[in-house]
């Protein structure tokens, strides 16, 4: 984990998911995420992942649209996501939030625009559209 660049790990963690390796996806997030206060022991996320993401979830395609390290600390990364789920297609845009942590990028939060929120256009996203967004919406 310790090579990828903030969009890599993006991808990487949708490879991730693809491939069922629930344990790189709890690696990937950040100690003080609000998913690992979700599930603070590993084998419990594991467990989930297994027997309810890996049964009900699969990544057609994640394609990383920008990037920006803010500091030496946090990047952002906008990204598209189309997966089907439960037997339909879904499909939204995400600006993650990554923190530097053990000398690697981890996910620390984000903020989704929903499939009938996205634009004509959703290649054309920017972090200006997000930053329109209520910051309620942050998870």
């Amino acid at each position: 984990m310790n090579d990828y660049s903030p969009s890599e790990l993006i991808l990487a963690r949708s490879q991730a998911f693809s491939r069922g390796d629930f344990g790189f996806i709890y690696d990937s997030y950040h100690s003080g995420s609000n998913f690992r206060r979700q599930f603070f022991e590993r084998d419990e996320y594991l467990q989930y992942g297994q027997s309810s993401l890996g049964q009900d979830f699969r990544i057609l395609s994640c394609q990383v649209l920008a990037e920006i390290v803010d500091d030496e600390h946090e990047s952002r990364v906008i990204f598209l996501m189309e997966m089907k789920t439960r037997g339909s297609v879904q499909r939204y845009a995400e600006l993650a939030w990554l923190r530097w942590e053990n000398e690697a990028w981890r996910y620390y939060r984000g903020q989704k625009i929903t499939a009938e929120e996205l634009p004509d256009n959703p290649e054309s996203l920017s972090f200006a559209d997000f930053a329109k967004l209520d910051p309620a919406t942050i998870f």
